[in-house]
């Protein structure tokens, strides 16, 4: 078939629809990427404080409005300083998303879980009796503490810190961490007594 100027025309409209469509698919995909960085911890794959404490208020609302029994654990990774100070920042970091992975198996699909600060991690528990929150929170601690890992040939053992609180209706979402921290400082002197 001889090319002529209207099939030029036809080719050059067809070259420019499917360049537009490339750039149309490519500032999707920036979009998506965008939007899960808002969510998103941007060492580990979980999601991070502001996304965690936006849930956390809807679970409080949920408490309030339908009598809903949930808590939370508040992890905070023991000894994280002195990794980076023997090992390097690269070594503490190798131990943070194991932790997150190891957290990862140990809570239900519909519980929430968050690395909320530098070394600290949140999970939401939807449907918790107050009484489990204890057990719940020494079988994360358990988890993590039977992981061996080894970062360059030094084997790592990690440990954490776990307290809990429920989430109870009208109480804010700073309450509600505060007693989770509290509960998590208890557990630290407590283990830190064992040791010594």
């Amino acid at each position: 078939m001889a090319i002529t100027a209207n099939n030029m025309r036809h080719i050059s409209g067809d070259d420019d629809l499917s360049s537009i469509q490339q750039e149309n698919l490519q500032l999707k995909m920036r979009i998506a990427e965008l939007e899960r960085l808002v969510l998103v911890d941007t060492l580990t794959p979980l999601y991070n404080r502001r996304h965690f404490m936006d849930i956390l208020e809807r679970w409080i609302w949920r408490a309030h409005r339908y009598g809903e029994n949930c808590g939370m654990l508040f992890i905070d990774v023991d000894q994280l300083k002195n990794v980076n100070d023997a090992l390097g920042h690269n070594a503490g970091d190798y131990m943070l998303i194991a932790i997150a992975e190891i957290l990862k198996t140990a809570v239900r699909r519909s519980d929430i879980l968050a690395r909320i600060g530098g070394d600290e991690f949140g999970i939401l528990l939807e449907k918790v009796d107050p009484a489990s929150l204890p057990l719940k929170a020494q079988k994360v601690a358990q988890a993590v503490a039977a992981a061996k890992l080894n970062y360059e040939g030094v084997e790592i053992s990690p440990s954490v810190s776990v307290g809990y609180a429920m989430i109870e209706p009208n109480v804010s979402s700073a309450e509600i961490l505060m007693r989770a921290d509290k509960t998590m400082y208890a557990d630290k002197m407590t283990r830190r007594a064992r040791l010594a």
